[in-house]
């Protein structure tokens, strides 16, 4: 029953519960399914006996530690696990190891407040009065309850009795009996009017529940120590300062944080890359500046000058594309990334093809000459090599705006195994890496190498 109103309260407030678990002899199957589930904050409800086996199998399980926050009732005796340590098959130092940093959960058997109370007396003045008064008798956790109820009952009485008089000549007190429910209405009415502060703290009643002090105690060390309290009351929580230890650099996780990362190009190797195109870049212009600059030389003039500055020029946008494919999410944002993976294709395919596609050209040409068996002069000029390039570059162009129309590159994220933290954080790396691709990638890509593939041969 405790369980199932508990439920209904989380609930209420929107707090998720991920498992339930019932058992009555060994809770070891139930705690595998909670570590099966991923839960970390425990609700736990059982008795000394109990508890002594759970956490032996939440020690086997593992499911204690940084990772781990158990909430346990706080009503057992002192020391209690010492008196059911020996018929568990756990070994005292691995129960402590797993119960270490468990809260208890009860409620406040005396207010701490040095405040004069009811009666007179501070919460503290009462109870070395009932322990002096009580001598060797065993002691009952609830005899502030107790002594707070008595006097619960006689303002319940005299507030009964006032009500009477004013408004009952011919009804009094004495008069009641069991079946008498408008009598019996007026002293329940008279007892939800109770408010006063007691040794117990604020006497006040909602709904006919009282509204108490609950305690929170936290396991460390191998003994309870007071971590703070929730006044029911006020509605408030008060946590003593530095006194709650958590196991880990920070309170446990309710589920384990999966954290995406992207992996990123090395910016050092980048770096080194890039410096090495600027090279190739500079060598290049270095190349065209000489070839303009000689084009009327006869050696250079045989070697066909317009089609030596296109392999500059194509070999140059093969350079420009390295610092495009460079360019990861740890520079761009998504959506120009998207646009890149479209940008740096159509720069790597003209560039290839016009650099190719003038050394081919050239190719050809001495290819014809030479194959002509009659050695007559035979004159093929740039220009006619210049179409045979424009015609390539025509082809690129057709397979290129297909590829952009019908089936678009895009962005997308292939994502890996989880690792673990290296930070040794309580969270889950799960790697991602970012791809330029599309529905048919395969036949795209079939089609430009089997083009570019017959151009090199």
């Amino acid at each position: 029953q405790v369980r199932n109103d508990l439920t209904g309260v989380l609930y209420g407030e929107d707090i998720e519960i991920s498992d339930t678990e019932s058992f009555s002899n060994d809770p070891c199957t139930s705690v595998k399914k909670l570590k099966g589930n991923d839960v970390r904050i425990i609700l736990g409800q059982f008795d000394e006996e109990m508890a002594v086996k759970v956490f032996c199998c939440a020690y086997d399980e593992e499911m204690y530690g940084s990772k781990y926050q158990w909430i346990i009732p706080g009503w057992y005796e002192n020391l209690w696990w010492e008196s059911w340590i020996n018929s568990s098959q756990c070994l005292s130092k691995n129960l402590l190891a797993a119960m270490e940093g468990y809260i208890g959960v009860d409620f406040e058997p005396l207010s701490s407040k040095e405040k004069k109370t009811i009666s007179g007396r501070t919460p503290q003045q009462y109870e070395r009065e009932y322990n002096a008064k009580r001598g060797d008798g065993q002691s009952s956790k609830f005899h502030g309850y107790a002594y707070d109820g008595i006097w619960v009952i006689a303002k319940t009485l005299q507030r009964a009795m006032k009500y009477l008089n004013a408004t009952n000549k011919h009804q009094k007190i004495e008069d009641f009996n069991y079946t008498n429910h408008k009598l019996g209405k007026i002293f329940l009415d008279a007892m939800n009017e109770t408010n006063f502060f007691g040794v117990t703290g604020q006497v006040v009643f909602r709904n006919g529940e009282r509204m108490g002090t609950i305690k929170f105690t936290q396991f460390q060390e191998r003994k309870e120590v007071k971590v703070g309290e929730y006044n029911a009351v006020a509605d408030t929580l008060e946590i003593n300062n530095n006194s709650i230890r958590f196991q880990g650099l920070e309170p446990p996780k309710d589920k384990t944080i999966i954290q995406e990362e992207l992996r990123k190009i090395s910016l050092p190797l980048y770096s080194i890359l890039s410096a090495l195109t600027i090279l190739g870049m500079i060598m290049a212009s270095a190349f065209l500046f000489f070839n303009i600059k000689n084009r009327n030389q006869k050696l250079i003039k045989m070697s066909s000058p317009y089609m030596n500055n296109l392999i500059i020029l194509g070999g140059m946008l093969s350079y420009a594309s390295i610092f495009l494919f460079g360019l990861d999410g740890s520079f761009v944002s998504e959506k120009t990334f998207e646009t890149l993976c479209t940008v740096r294709t159509w720069i790597l395919t003209v560039g290839y093809t016009t650099a190719f596609g003038a050394m081919f050209a050239k190719t050809w040409r001495v290819h014809a000459i030479f194959k002509n068996v009659k050695m007559k002069k035979k004159i093929i000029k740039d220009q006619k090599l210049l179409v045979i390039v424009g015609g390539m570059l025509l082809i690129d162009l057709c397979i290129l705006i297909c590829w952009q129309v019908v089936d678009p590159l895009r962005r997308t994220v292939e994502k890996y195994n989880m690792e673990p933290d290296p930070a040794g954080r309580d969270i889950s790396i799960r790697p991602i890496l970012e791809h330029c691709e599309n529905t048919h990638m395969t036949i795209w890509l079939g089609i430009v190498y089997a083009y570019k593939g017959l151009l090199m041969v």
